[in-house]
């Protein structure tokens, strides 16, 4: 019997070093919540400004009649999608564009959801309103921005109206 109780505190002990170990490695390997750093906040802060000037130069030429000036927010390379088909390149956006304006869609306005950026590439999404001569669209948005040569440039920007109400 004495024998028998040796050997439990013998079993026992191994056990014991176990669940220490254990449970030393779970809680060193835990890493504690990452928090911004004021580098990351700042460019954040950036790239929110970015977009907001992006987003109010947009809707001012536009409601101005400045297809060009509204073109040059696009990269190259970029698409614009709408309700009517996609155009591929900024020379075909200005086409695009000066279209819009010459069917007299007025009164732009956009109010952003969210916009959010990892490294050179970012997105802005919300609400659009925009009035013609006959009606009203509205619908949703979303723009992708791409940093080119330190500026936000548009390389993709999706237009979908709501369905029309009868």
């Amino acid at each position: 019997m004495h024998r028998t109780s040796y050997m439990h505190r013998t079993w026992d002990l191994p056990l014991v070093m176990l669940v220490i170990v254990l449970g030393a490695t779970v809680l060193l390997g835990q890493t504690p919540e990452k928090r911004a750093t004021s580098g990351e906040a700042a460019r954040t802060e950036d790239f929110d400004a970015a977009m907001k000037k992006l987003r109010d130069t947009w809707v001012q030429e536009f409601n101005a009649g400045h297809a060009d000036k509204v073109a040059d927010l696009y990269a190259e390379e970029a698409v614009l999608m709408r309700r009517n088909g996609s155009v591929h390149n900024r020379d075909s956006i200005l086409a695009e564009l000066k279209r819009s304006i010459l069917v007299q869609a007025r009164n732009y306005t956009l109010d952003s959801l969210h916009a959010e950026h990892s490294g050179d590439l970012g997105y802005d999404t919300g609400i659009y309103n925009e009035n013609f001569p006959h009606h009203l669209a509205e619908g949703n948005y979303l723009i992708v921005v791409k940093r080119v040569k330190g500026e936000w440039k548009i390389v993709a920007h999706a237009a979908i109206p709501n369905p029309r109400q009868k």
